[in-house]
């Protein structure tokens, strides 16, 4: 398996704007970018974070790309870019590969049939850019962000240091795993992407599943909002 470049991406907290978060964005790039101009989203103050997965159905890569490229976005990356990534690990797979995927609905491949090697290749490369995890916090983390979640019992700075040593069980519950009923310790609030298997019901703490969807949550008022108890707070947002 070929990792991202950069196992953790560590942010200072954004004190002259706004801190966005966006759950699965499923291809829907077009509405993203309306989303960010209906909040009169400014690159230079604001920043996004997205914790879901990028790709799926009819995306456009080239709104992928860009929205990669765009300046004050962050992503972490997920199960389906790790994937993607794997399956370029030994150079990018000829097109009768690529149709035969598309053809089993791999991961909705169909968008990568569509497209031309350049804009795979260049996909690719913007997607080994994305670290696992990020830190926001200027001196701990006052906030976490990871697709799946983090291994039961572990807190924020031991998960992270796993992360950057390539600690499997690390590197599996953040791409793959679930984030777990426990108190993560070290961090205010977890940011996890939500997943349908899950019974919100019954989330505790300080992890905060985002829901689905091209829809920009402001952080600041996810903070602010009451503690979490069993996940009900999580399942509003």
């Amino acid at each position: 398996m070929s990792f991202a470049s950069s196992s953790v991406l560590c942010l200072p907290r954004n004190r002259v704007g706004r801190d966005f978060i966006v759950g699965d964005v499923g291809g829907a790039f077009d509405q993203i970018f309306q989303a960010m101009q209906d909040v009169d989203f400014d690159p230079n103050r604001d920043r996004l974070i997205s914790v879901g997965h990028l790709l799926a159905g009819q995306a456009s890569l080239t709104s992928c790309i860009r929205f990669l490229r765009t300046p004050s976005v962050f992503a972490v990356l997920s199960n389906g870019e790790q994937d993607l990534i794997d399956l370029f690990a030994e150079g990018p797979p000829d097109d009768e590969a690529v149709e035969a995927l598309a053809a089993l609905d791999y991961y909705g491949m169909a968008w990568l049939a569509a497209a031309g090697q350049l804009q795979r290749t260049q996909l690719v490369a913007a997607m080994r850019l994305l670290p696992l995890a990020i830190s926001i916090g200027d001196v701990g983390a006052a906030t976490g962000y990871v697709h799946a979640g983090l291994p039961q019992g572990e807190g924020w700075d031991e998960f992270t240091a796993g992360l950057r040593r390539g600690k499997d069980h690390c590197v599996w519950a953040a791409l793959r795993g679930a984030a777990g009923d426990h108190q993560v310790a070290g961090v205010k609030r977890v940011f996890v992407c939500y997943t349908p298997e899950w019974d919100l019901t019954h989330r505790h703490a300080n992890v905060v599943a985002v829901a689905p969807g091209p829809v920009l949550r402001l952080i600041s008022d996810i903070m602010a909002a009451p503690k979490l108890v069993e996940g009900r707070e999580s399942a509003k947002i």
